[in-house]
């Protein structure tokens, strides 16, 4: 009987184990997937519209998305702005935007014009450490001339946490200096004459500095200067690439 009882005791303890129970969407080996999402609209007044188009890319998967489209959105948001007024919403700042220009014209009946918005961002880099998501912009609400900017958002591929530039960049005394020795060569600045010296650029008492946009596309990382940053509107954008042998641990790839 004894050996009767031994094999029951064996078999409730094999029945009474379970195996890890894994969530879908939180393990660690869950895959992150981008799809692309779109608003377009216009709203006219006579023979003149104001247009909106916004593209972005929303993550999905598991926890990690989360985070991630809620800076996708805050980033909508900043790219509808205008004026002084900031709405809380991608929906309101829509709502807004063509509440003011049908303002707007209401107050101008005269005023020639319509108005456009035009935002779209992209996965543009995707490694184990890495996510970069890579926004374009242009708009015109009047004026002498449009207006245009980049943007890069870079997050934390394994918790989806948005990347300061302090992350990002690993040595920023050396990407300084890499950086200044590209920006001369782009703009062939004399030999012998500093950065500051040149004229031609705006420039703090601190001297050369990193653009605002900076992060990951085509399996290069970028520092790109939007018109007015650092140099007149006429000179246009100031794109700088690196790769991977010319950084290697300078930043996070």
């Amino acid at each position: 009987m004894k050996w009767i009882f031994g094999i029951l005791v064996m078999v409730l303890i094999s029945c009474g184990k379970r195996e890890p129970v894994q969530i879908v969407g939180l393990s660690e080996n869950s895959e992150l997937t981008f799809r692309t999402d779109s608003l377009i609209q216009e709203s006219c007044v006579g023979e003149n519209c104001a247009k909106l188009r916004l593209v972005w890319p929303v993550a999905e998967g598991d926890r990690r998305s989360g985070q991630i489209n809620k800076v996708v959105e805050e980033q909508l948001i900043f790219l509808m702005q205008y004026g002084e007024d900031v709405s809380v919403s991608l929906d309101s700042m829509v709502r807004d935007y063509f509440t003011s220009f049908q303002s707007f014209k209401a107050e101008f009946p005269d005023s020639y014009g319509g108005w456009e918005i035009d935002a779209e961002g992209v996965v543009s880099y995707q490694s184990d450490n890495t996510i970069s998501i890579y926004f374009t912009q242009f708009n015109y609400l009047g004026g002498a001339h449009p207006n245009s900017l980049v943007t890069f958002l870079n997050f934390d591929s394994r918790t989806g946490e948005f990347l300061s530039t302090d992350r990002l960049i690993l040595d920023e005394v050396k990407l300084v200096n890499l950086a200044e020795q590209k920006f001369r060569a782009y703009h062939e600045v004399e030999e012998g004459k500093s950065v500051v010296d040149d004229g031609r650029f705006f420039l703090p008492e601190t001297g050369f500095f990193l653009a605002n946009a900076m992060g990951f596309r085509d399996g290069k990382f970028w520092i790109v200067y939007v018109p007015y940053e650092i140099a007149p509107y006429v000179m246009g954008y100031t794109e700088l690439e690196f790769s991977r042998e010319e950084l290697g641990d300078v930043v996070r790839w």
